[in-house]
């Protein structure tokens, strides 16, 4: 049987549904579609694979960190020669900051998310080699 308790962690992302619920499948594909773009959406095996698509929004967040730790990194540095104000800059860092929190805990959630689709797809999986009597079949001798 599915497991129907909410999931314990608070990185849980909250638009996705706890695993074993009716909804719980379709909430997190469909908050795992907002995180990547939309062109993505026009592959069937993003929109048909629900683990495909949890390892693409992981590659796709791992990319972002990997984009806003640059700009936090070399905005004191580099801005100031592009004309941009030292104020200006100063925003720019508190914002890569803001965001590279907002990735971190979105990362978190798409782990989560992605462990608990696999959990389900093997689950299905080992329940359709056992069948409905709930034993496995015996290879034929």
């Amino acid at each position: 049987m599915p497991r129907t308790t909410p999931p314990a962690s608070p990185d849980w992302p909250l638009q996705v549904a706890a695993p074993g619920t009716p909804e719980w499948e379709r909430t997190a594909t469909g908050w795992l579609r907002t995180l990547v773009p939309a062109r993505y959406a026009a592959y069937p095996t993003l929109t048909r694979h629900p683990v495909v698509l949890a390892r693409h929004a992981q590659l796709q967040l791992q990319h972002e960190i990997r984009a806003v730790r640059a700009g936090l990194q070399t905005s004191r540095a580099e801005l100031p020669t592009l004309g941009v104000s030292p104020r200006i800059a100063e925003s720019a860092i508190l914002m890569y900051a803001a965001e590279l929190d907002q990735l971190d805990r979105l990362a978190r959630g798409v782990r989560l998310v992605t462990a608990a689709l696999v959990a389900d797809a093997r689950h299905r999986t080992e329940a359709a080699a056992t069948g409905p009597s709930g034993r496995r079949g015996r290879a034929a001798v």
